[in-house]
């Protein structure tokens, strides 16, 4: 049977999203923030509404005052580190042991609400982890970073793309992750080698001006270090780009297979020219850029399948009829997994 491809579509418009971008500013600054976790929503909802699989949408159902719940928590708990510190340094070093000992379990949290109120055609998505395997991939995995000089990095990013997406499902359906850790630290090993042809190239041309007492050197370091920072821009665009397909091409769930075709190219001149146009409008094209961005990411996924999805989802409908799971008062906290 021929494969077919379901290609995902965004209809947003920066007219329309400005509207809701520029009131949920303004609501944010008058009420002294009380109103970004509705404002969270409001563009949350709208990003996902106007995402589109065969002409259906997404649909974000979090309730605001949750969010807002899940905010006032985490500022207690920052406040609470912060007196400890005035208090005594060693109330400070225990309250420190109790809070990276709850990090893993406010991923869990977070990941789970985030999900739960994530939906296409009525069905929400899922997300079911153990605490220990949070504590391994967030708090072990990056000890062991630290302790090998930043060389178990890829291996750390490939264990926590698997611990979202494996510990995810649509319904009662599971995703699956399938990339290997070299795959990973083949993507990082590539652009470690071009950081450090980078770095050798701009050290050779101050090298040899100062040894051939070139005049006005000291006048060229301006213009290089401002050439610094698209090149970084440039590094982490590839590196976004190459890590996001990998991801993106070696996630399934039942007989379906996402497919990605980002290219850095493009990425990094959107990020480029974005950070531009938001610079010389003082902020107002923002929303003309996060619409442009959304555009760009979503025209680039697609739903490979050789089988009819309808029946599939039909089914899945009357599975996840059944879960009746109690979200309780979750916590709502973005940590960009």
């Amino acid at each position: 049977m021929d494969k077919k491809v379901q290609a995902f579509e965004f209809h947003g418009t920066t007219g329309e999203f400005f509207r809701i971008w520029i009131v949920n500013m303004m609501l944010s600054i008058v009420t002294l923030g009380m109103y970004s976790a509705w404002a969270k929503v409001r563009t949350r909802k709208y990003f996902y509404n106007n995402t589109m699989l065969m002409d259906t949408s997404f649909d974000y159902l979090a309730d605001p005052v949750k969010i807002l719940k899940g905010r006032l928590f985490a500022l207690a708990l920052i406040f609470i580190y912060t007196l400890s510190a005035i208090i005594s340094p060693l109330l400070q070093s225990v309250i420190l042991v109790v809070f990276i000992a709850l990090f893993p379990w406010v991923i869990i949290k977070a990941l789970k609400f985030n999900l739960y109120n994530s939906a296409y055609r009525n069905i929400r998505f899922h997300f079911n982890a153990e605490y220990l395997q949070a504590l391994k991939v967030f708090v072990g995995l990056p000890i062991l970073v630290a302790l090998s000089a930043g060389l178990a990095y890829p291996y750390f990013v490939r264990e926590r793309k698997n611990f979202v997406v494996d510990n995810s499902a649509y319904g009662t359906e599971k995703f699956n992750f399938s990339a290997n850790t070299a795959q990973f630290y083949s993507v990082y090993l590539k652009f470690l080698a071009l950081l450090i042809i980078i770095s050798v190239f701009i050290a050779a041309i101050f090298y040899v001006a100062k040894v051939g007492n070139i005049a006005g050197i000291e006048f060229m370091i301006f213009p290089i270090m401002l050439l610094i920072y698209p090149a970084l821009l440039l590094i982490y665009g590839f590196i976004y780009t190459f890590i996001t397909n990998l991801t993106i091409n070696h996630t399934s769930f039942y007989n379906y297979q996402f497919e990605s075709n980002l290219q850095a190219t493009k990425l990094c001149w959107l990020y480029f020219s974005n950070m531009l146009a938001i610079i010389f409008s003082l902020g107002l094209l923002i929303p003309w850029a996060m619409i442009r961005t959304a555009k760009y990411r979503v025209s680039c996924l697609a739903l490979v399948t050789d089988n009819e999805i309808e029946t599939f989802i039909a089914a899945e409908s009357e599975k996840s009829d059944a879960i009746g799971e109690e979200i309780g008062d979750l916590l709502d906290i973005d940590f960009g997994l």
